[in-house]
Protein backbone atom coordinates (compact mmCIF):
# COMPACT_ATOMS: atom_id res chain seq x y z
CA UNK A 1 0.00 0.00 0.00
CA UNK A 2 1.34 3.89 -0.98
CA UNK A 3 0.34 7.27 -1.66
CA UNK A 4 -0.68 10.02 -0.36
CA UNK A 5 -3.59 10.95 1.71
CA UNK A 6 -5.10 14.24 1.64
CA UNK A 7 -6.70 14.56 5.46
CA UNK A 8 -8.24 17.79 6.55
CA UNK A 9 -7.01 18.28 9.89
CA UNK A 10 -9.66 19.27 12.92
CA UNK A 11 -8.54 22.32 14.91
CA UNK A 12 -7.89 21.09 18.15
CA UNK A 13 -5.76 18.23 17.80
CA UNK A 14 -1.88 17.61 16.97
CA UNK A 15 -1.01 16.66 13.48
CA UNK A 16 0.23 13.32 14.85
CA UNK A 17 -2.63 12.60 16.94
CA UNK A 18 -4.21 12.00 13.01
CA UNK A 19 -1.26 10.51 12.17
CA UNK A 20 -1.51 8.10 15.03
CA UNK A 21 -5.14 7.81 13.90
CA UNK A 22 -4.01 6.50 10.58
CA UNK A 23 -1.35 4.29 11.62
CA UNK A 24 -3.95 2.27 13.92
CA UNK A 25 -6.38 1.79 10.92
CA UNK A 26 -3.25 0.21 9.15
CA UNK A 27 -2.27 -1.72 12.29
CA UNK A 28 -3.64 -4.85 10.40
CA UNK A 29 -1.19 -4.10 7.92
CA UNK A 30 2.36 -5.37 7.84
CA UNK A 31 4.29 -2.43 8.91
CA UNK A 32 3.67 -0.14 6.92
CA UNK A 33 5.76 3.86 6.99
CA UNK A 34 3.97 6.86 7.43
CA UNK A 35 5.47 10.44 7.25
CA UNK A 36 3.99 13.69 6.40
CA UNK A 37 4.48 16.79 4.15
CA UNK A 38 4.51 19.33 6.66
CA UNK A 39 2.47 18.97 10.09
CA UNK A 40 -0.24 21.93 11.67
CA UNK A 41 0.22 23.21 14.58
CA UNK A 42 -2.99 21.77 17.33
CA UNK A 43 -4.91 25.57 16.58
CA UNK A 44 -5.09 25.09 12.60
CA UNK A 45 -6.94 23.01 10.81
CA UNK A 46 -6.35 21.63 7.05
CA UNK A 47 -4.85 20.06 4.55
CA UNK A 48 -2.68 17.56 6.05
CA UNK A 49 -0.80 15.46 3.17
CA UNK A 50 -0.15 12.02 5.17
CA UNK A 51 2.20 9.75 2.86
CA UNK A 52 1.94 6.11 3.15
CA UNK A 53 4.29 3.38 2.21
CA UNK A 54 6.80 4.38 -0.48
CA UNK A 55 5.01 7.84 -0.43
CA UNK A 56 7.33 8.73 2.51
CA UNK A 57 9.93 9.14 -0.04
CA UNK A 58 8.60 12.04 -1.65
CA UNK A 59 7.98 14.15 1.68
CA UNK A 60 10.99 16.90 0.81
CA UNK A 61 9.70 17.19 -2.66
CA UNK A 62 5.97 17.82 -0.93
CA UNK A 63 7.53 19.90 1.94
CA UNK A 64 8.65 22.30 -1.25
CA UNK A 65 5.29 22.71 -2.68
CA UNK A 66 3.55 26.79 -2.10
CA UNK A 67 0.92 26.88 0.49
CA UNK A 68 -2.37 28.74 0.75
CA UNK A 69 -3.67 29.85 4.23
CA UNK A 70 -6.57 31.85 5.25
CA UNK A 71 -5.79 33.47 8.62
CA UNK A 72 -7.96 35.04 11.50
CA UNK A 73 -6.10 37.98 12.76
CA UNK A 74 -6.89 39.54 16.01
CA UNK A 75 -5.54 42.91 16.76
CA UNK A 76 -4.62 44.54 19.62
CA UNK A 77 -2.96 41.46 21.34
CA UNK A 78 0.69 39.79 21.15
CA UNK A 79 1.25 36.45 23.03
CA UNK A 80 4.35 34.74 23.68
CA UNK A 81 3.27 31.78 21.36
CA UNK A 82 2.81 34.79 18.58
CA UNK A 83 -1.04 32.79 18.58
CA UNK A 84 -4.45 32.63 20.65
CA UNK A 85 -3.21 29.74 22.76
CA UNK A 86 -0.06 31.08 24.47
CA UNK A 87 0.31 33.42 26.99
CA UNK A 88 -0.75 36.85 26.61
CA UNK A 89 2.41 39.77 26.71
CA UNK A 90 0.74 42.67 25.73
CA UNK A 91 -2.39 44.18 24.44
CA UNK A 92 -2.92 47.95 22.88
CA UNK A 93 -5.94 49.32 22.21
CA UNK A 94 -7.35 49.26 18.15
CA UNK A 95 -9.57 51.67 17.88
CA UNK A 96 -8.70 53.93 15.23
CA UNK A 97 -7.59 51.02 13.06
CA UNK A 98 -9.21 51.01 9.76
CA UNK A 99 -9.92 48.14 7.21
CA UNK A 100 -7.54 50.57 4.64
CA UNK A 101 -4.73 50.64 7.36
CA UNK A 102 -4.70 46.62 7.17
CA UNK A 103 -4.93 46.47 3.70
CA UNK A 104 -2.05 49.24 2.63
CA UNK A 105 -0.24 47.20 5.30
CA UNK A 106 -0.33 43.89 3.34
CA UNK A 107 1.09 45.44 0.77
CA UNK A 108 4.75 46.15 2.81
CA UNK A 109 4.35 41.95 3.36
CA UNK A 110 4.48 40.65 -0.18
CA UNK A 111 7.27 39.13 -2.27
CA UNK A 112 10.53 38.38 -0.58
CA UNK A 113 10.84 39.52 2.75
CA UNK A 114 12.86 38.14 6.27
CA UNK A 115 11.35 37.23 8.61
CA UNK A 116 12.20 35.98 12.46
CA UNK A 117 10.19 32.72 13.46
CA UNK A 118 7.99 32.26 16.49
CA UNK A 119 10.41 31.32 19.26
CA UNK A 120 7.77 28.48 20.43
CA UNK A 121 8.48 26.54 16.91
CA UNK A 122 10.53 23.47 15.76
CA UNK A 123 13.60 25.18 14.87
CA UNK A 124 16.17 23.98 16.46
CA UNK A 125 18.80 25.51 18.52
CA UNK A 126 21.93 23.92 19.67
CA UNK A 127 20.14 21.07 18.63
CA UNK A 128 16.92 21.28 20.33
CA UNK A 129 13.74 22.32 18.89
CA UNK A 130 12.93 26.04 20.16
CA UNK A 131 9.51 25.39 21.42
CA UNK A 132 11.32 23.21 24.12
CA UNK A 133 13.92 25.53 25.66
CA UNK A 134 10.69 28.34 25.22
CA UNK A 135 8.65 25.96 27.33
CA UNK A 136 11.25 25.87 29.87
CA UNK A 137 11.74 30.01 29.85
CA UNK A 138 15.13 29.69 28.29
CA UNK A 139 16.37 32.46 25.84
CA UNK A 140 15.47 31.42 22.54
CA UNK A 141 17.04 33.25 19.49
CA UNK A 142 15.39 31.92 16.49
CA UNK A 143 17.55 33.30 13.16
CA UNK A 144 15.77 35.59 10.38
CA UNK A 145 15.51 33.57 7.00
CA UNK A 146 14.15 34.40 3.76
CA UNK A 147 10.22 33.60 3.40
CA UNK A 148 8.28 34.30 0.13
CA UNK A 149 4.49 36.16 0.40
CA UNK A 150 3.42 35.38 -3.51
CA UNK A 151 0.23 36.96 -2.19
CA UNK A 152 -2.23 38.09 0.29
CA UNK A 153 -6.04 39.31 0.22
CA UNK A 154 -7.95 40.95 2.87
CA UNK A 155 -10.87 39.00 3.35
CA UNK A 156 -13.10 40.74 5.72
CA UNK A 157 -12.53 43.20 8.12
CA UNK A 158 -14.16 43.22 11.85
CA UNK A 159 -12.70 44.69 14.21
CA UNK A 160 -10.62 43.51 15.79
CA UNK A 161 -10.53 40.45 13.79
CA UNK A 162 -8.94 40.58 9.94
CA UNK A 163 -9.56 37.28 7.70
CA UNK A 164 -6.88 37.31 5.42
CA UNK A 165 -5.74 34.68 2.21
CA UNK A 166 -2.19 34.12 2.05
CA UNK A 167 0.03 32.08 -0.61
CA UNK A 168 2.87 31.90 0.88
CA UNK A 169 6.42 29.73 0.16
CA UNK A 170 6.98 26.54 2.35
CA UNK A 171 9.07 27.60 5.68
CA UNK A 172 6.70 30.46 5.64
CA UNK A 173 5.02 31.12 9.33
CA UNK A 174 2.06 32.55 9.46
CA UNK A 175 1.87 33.47 13.37
CA UNK A 176 5.10 35.66 12.57
CA UNK A 177 3.21 37.01 9.41
CA UNK A 178 0.29 38.12 12.15
CA UNK A 179 2.95 39.27 14.92
CA UNK A 180 4.78 41.97 12.45
CA UNK A 181 1.47 42.78 10.86
CA UNK A 182 0.53 44.16 14.12
CA UNK A 183 3.82 46.01 14.61
CA UNK A 184 3.23 47.79 11.17
CA UNK A 185 0.05 49.37 12.05
CA UNK A 186 1.17 50.68 15.26
CA UNK A 187 -0.11 48.10 17.54
CA UNK A 188 0.28 44.11 18.53
CA UNK A 189 -1.74 40.95 16.71
CA UNK A 190 -1.31 37.39 17.30
CA UNK A 191 -3.24 34.84 15.49
CA UNK A 192 -6.94 33.57 16.36
CA UNK A 193 -7.63 30.90 13.77
CA UNK A 194 -5.62 29.26 11.07
CA UNK A 195 -6.74 26.94 7.72
CA UNK A 196 -4.49 25.28 5.04
CA UNK A 197 -6.90 25.42 2.71
CA UNK A 198 -4.02 24.37 -0.33
CA UNK A 199 -0.73 22.87 -0.60
CA UNK A 200 0.53 22.62 -4.19
CA UNK A 201 -2.21 21.01 -5.59
CA UNK A 202 -4.10 19.37 -2.92
CA UNK A 203 -6.87 21.38 -1.61
CA UNK A 204 -9.01 21.28 1.60
CA UNK A 205 -12.17 20.95 -0.73
CA UNK A 206 -10.90 17.89 -1.60
CA UNK A 207 -9.87 16.48 1.80
CA UNK A 208 -10.82 13.72 3.66
CA UNK A 209 -11.94 14.29 7.66
CA UNK A 210 -9.90 11.62 9.53
CA UNK A 211 -13.01 10.21 11.86
CA UNK A 212 -15.04 9.31 8.33
CA UNK A 213 -11.93 6.97 7.44
CA UNK A 214 -12.10 3.12 8.20
CA UNK A 215 -9.56 0.61 7.32
CA UNK A 216 -11.31 -0.46 4.17
CA UNK A 217 -11.97 3.15 2.74
CA UNK A 218 -8.66 4.63 3.60
CA UNK A 219 -6.56 2.88 0.40
CA UNK A 220 -9.55 3.79 -2.07
CA UNK A 221 -8.68 7.51 -0.89
CA UNK A 222 -4.95 7.41 -1.12
CA UNK A 223 -3.37 9.64 -4.44
CA UNK A 224 -1.11 7.33 -6.42
CA UNK A 225 2.93 8.73 -6.27
CA UNK A 226 3.03 9.85 -9.79
CA UNK A 227 -0.21 11.60 -9.71
CA UNK A 228 1.32 13.68 -5.94
CA UNK A 229 4.02 14.95 -7.86
CA UNK A 230 1.58 16.08 -10.75
CA UNK A 231 3.56 19.19 -11.39
CA UNK A 232 7.07 17.37 -12.04
CA UNK A 233 8.17 16.56 -16.04
CA UNK A 234 8.11 12.50 -16.79
CA UNK A 235 10.11 10.39 -18.92
CA UNK A 236 9.66 6.78 -19.68
CA UNK A 237 11.71 4.70 -19.24
CA UNK A 238 12.43 0.79 -20.56
CA UNK A 239 12.80 -1.76 -18.25
CA UNK A 240 16.33 -2.13 -18.82
CA UNK A 241 17.14 1.45 -18.53
CA UNK A 242 14.98 0.97 -15.20
CA UNK A 243 17.09 -1.42 -14.19
CA UNK A 244 20.57 0.41 -15.16
CA UNK A 245 19.45 4.00 -12.72
CA UNK A 246 18.15 1.43 -9.96
CA UNK A 247 21.86 0.36 -10.37
CA UNK A 248 23.38 3.54 -10.18
CA UNK A 249 24.41 4.02 -13.95
CA UNK A 250 23.40 7.14 -16.34
CA UNK A 251 21.04 6.50 -19.24
CA UNK A 252 20.10 8.06 -22.36
CA UNK A 253 17.92 7.92 -25.23
CA UNK A 254 14.71 8.20 -23.51
CA UNK A 255 11.62 8.13 -24.74
CA UNK A 256 10.30 11.76 -23.58
CA UNK A 257 11.89 15.16 -23.60
CA UNK A 258 14.79 15.05 -21.12
CA UNK A 259 15.02 18.60 -18.61
CA UNK A 260 17.56 20.08 -20.34
CA UNK A 261 19.27 22.19 -17.41
CA UNK A 262 21.99 20.84 -15.21
CA UNK A 263 20.54 19.80 -12.04
CA UNK A 264 16.81 19.68 -13.29
CA UNK A 265 14.11 16.89 -11.83
CA UNK A 266 12.05 14.59 -13.54
CA UNK A 267 10.25 11.94 -12.92
CA UNK A 268 10.98 8.46 -14.50
CA UNK A 269 8.12 5.54 -15.16
CA UNK A 270 8.20 2.51 -17.16
CA UNK A 271 4.66 1.84 -19.29
CA UNK A 272 3.88 -0.71 -17.16
CA UNK A 273 3.93 1.12 -14.13
CA UNK A 274 6.01 -1.01 -11.66
CA UNK A 275 9.14 1.17 -11.53
CA UNK A 276 9.35 4.96 -10.87
CA UNK A 277 12.19 7.07 -9.75
CA UNK A 278 13.12 10.96 -9.65
CA UNK A 279 16.25 11.61 -11.84
CA UNK A 280 18.43 14.28 -12.29
CA UNK A 281 19.68 15.55 -15.68
CA UNK A 282 22.81 16.77 -17.45
CA UNK A 283 20.87 17.68 -19.79
CA UNK A 284 20.93 14.57 -22.03
CA UNK A 285 21.37 11.97 -19.51
CA UNK A 286 19.49 10.99 -16.41
CA UNK A 287 21.26 9.57 -12.93
CA UNK A 288 18.78 8.66 -10.11
CA UNK A 289 18.18 11.09 -7.23
CA UNK A 290 15.75 8.88 -5.40
CA UNK A 291 14.91 5.75 -6.17
CA UNK A 292 10.99 5.60 -5.13
CA UNK A 293 9.95 2.02 -6.19
CA UNK A 294 10.98 -0.89 -8.29
CA UNK A 295 8.58 -3.72 -7.70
Amino acid sequence: MRGVLNVDKPSGISSYDVIRRIKLLLSSQSAIPLGHAGTLDPLASGVLLILVGEATKISRFLLNLPKEYVAGVLFGRRTDTDDTTGKTLTERPVRDLTEESVRAALDRFRGEIEQVPPAFSALKQDGRPLYRLARKGQEVRPKPRNVTVYDSELLDWHPPIANIRYRVSSGTYVRALARDLGASVGTEATLASLIRTKVGQFTVDEAVAPDTLDATSLPERLIPVDAALDGMPRVTVSPTQAQHLYQGKAVSGIDGQVPSGDGDLALAQTPERSFLAIVVSNGTELRTERIIYAS
